[in-house]
C-alpha cells in the first residue's frame, strides 16, 4: 500500500529515547486530560523534562500530534495484525466472527483506545494533517482486516462494500454499544451474518 506523504514524512526517522518517552507523554495526557490539556509545558512536566528540551525536538504543538498520532496508530495497525496472527479461526465465517467479535469489544467500556479516538477525531475536524493520518489509518485497517477474513479471495466491489459496513460499525458501536438492547454475542451473529452475505456466504 503507498503510503501518504504525512505518514512517510512520520515514518522517515525513528524517533529517539526522548522523542519517545515525549509522544508517551503528549499520548497519556491526551487520554487523561483530552485535547484541551495538552499543552508543551504539560508535556514537559509529565516528562521531567524542560520546556526548551521538549521545543528541541518538537517546534510546536502541531509537530508533537503529527508525530503521536502517527506512532499510536502504526502500533494499532500492528496489534490489529497481531491479532489475527495469533488466532487460530480457520473458516471464513470464524475468521469474520473473530474480527467482528474482537472490533465490537471495545464499545463495552470506555476504554483508554477510546478516549485517544475521541480526541483524535475532535482534533482531525480542525486539523487536516491529522485529520490524513486519520483516514490513511482507517484504509490501512479496513486492508488488514478484509484481507485476514477473506484471504484475497473476493473481488474489489465485495472488499469495498465490507470495508463500507464493517469500519463504521465498529467506530459507531463504540460510542453507542451501552445503550444498545442486543447483547455483543447477539450483535456480533448479526453483523458476521451481514458481512458473510455481502460475500457471497464464502464458506
Amino acid at each position: 500500500m503507498r503510503k501518504t506523504e504525512e505518514e512517510q514524512a512520520i515514518n522517515d526517522q525513528s524517533p529517539s529515547p526522548k522523542e519517545t518517552l515525549i509522544l508517551d507523554c503528549a499520548l497519556k495526557l491526551l487520554i487523561e486530560t483530552g485535547d484541551a490539556g495538552l499543552t508543551l509545558r504539560k508535556i514537559a512536566d509529565c516528562a521531567g523534562m524542560r520546556l526548551s528540551n521538549v521545543q528541541y525536538y518538537f517546534k510546536s504543538r502541531d509537530d508533537i500530534l503529527t508525530a503521536m498520532v502517527g506512532r499510536y496508530f502504526e502500533d494499532c495497525t500492528a496489534s490489529l495484525v497481531r491479532l489475527t496472527q495469533e488466532s487460530e479461526v480457520r473458516t471464513t465465517r470464524e475468521r469474520v466472527h473473530f474480527l467482528v467479535l474482537s472490533g465490537l469489544s471495545h464499545g463495552l467500556e470506555i476504554s483508554d483506545m477510546c478516549r485517544a479516538f475521541r480526541e483524535i477525531w475532535a482534533i482531525s475536524s480542525r486539523n487536516a494533517v491529522i485529520d490524513a493520518c486519520l483516514m490513511a489509518y482507517y484504509r490501512t485497517f479496513s486492508d488488514v482486516m478484509i484481507d485476514f477474513a477473506f484471504q484475497q479471495d473476493i473481488d474489489e466491489a465485495s472488499r469495498d462494500k465490507l470495508k463500507s459496513l464493517l469500519v463504521p460499525f465498529f467506530e459507531g458501536y463504540s460510542i453507542t454499544a451501552r445503550s444498545l438492547p442486543l447483547q455483543i454475542e447477539e450483535t456480533a451473529a448479526m453483523l458476521t451474518d451481514l458481512a458473510m452475505s455481502v460475500a457471497g456466504d464464502r464458506a
